[in-house]
């Protein structure tokens, strides 16, 4: 008995982050995103969340709905926000736009954040996850003297 009414109030809670309520709120690519973005940062909670937010979600095998990412995002050199993903047909995509800018991005998150009303603690909280999942920033460095050997081609 008090394990139950605690599985549901562990449920409830959960199902009041931002985390939660973000993957609810969103559907096709978006969702994909979302649910990247959280995969690449809270790895080891992503069972519990799925579980609280989808009823569709049973376990570790079950097949998660496409579009989905298989990566996480990296800028490539015209300043694109790109990811590996599975397009609706399954066929596994390379370096897939995702956004078009980071301004695309950081706008899209922004819109999402003021849809969900959430708190300053929770956007900043946000906002370092999505930062956290681009993982490469491939554009050259605009500061970069080429007569200079040791100078670094990429930002990072």
């Amino acid at each position: 008995m008090l394990a139950t009414s605690l599985e549901k109030r562990l449920g409830f809670d959960l199902r009041a982050t931002w985390q939660v309520r973000m993957l609810i709120a969103t559907t096709g690519i978006d969702r994909a995103v979302v649910m990247s973005v959280l995969a690449h940062n809270y790895d080891e909670q992503m069972p519990y969340v799925l579980t609280v937010a989808f009823s569709w979600y049973v376990g570790p095998r079950t097949e998660i709905p496409l579009p989905s990412l298989t990566s996480a995002a990296r800028i490539d050199k015209a300043g694109r926000i790109v990811a590996d993903m599975v397009d609706r047909q399954g066929r596994k995509r390379k370096d897939q736009v995702i956004f078009a800018s980071e301004i695309k991005l950081r706008d899209s998150f922004r819109r999402l954040a003021d849809h969900l009303k959430l708190s300053d603690g929770d956007r900043i909280e946000m906002f370092h996850a999505v930062q956290r999942w681009v993982v490469a920033d491939r554009r050259l460095d605009p500061t970069m003297n080429p007569l200079d050997p040791d100078a670094k081609r990429l930002v990072n």
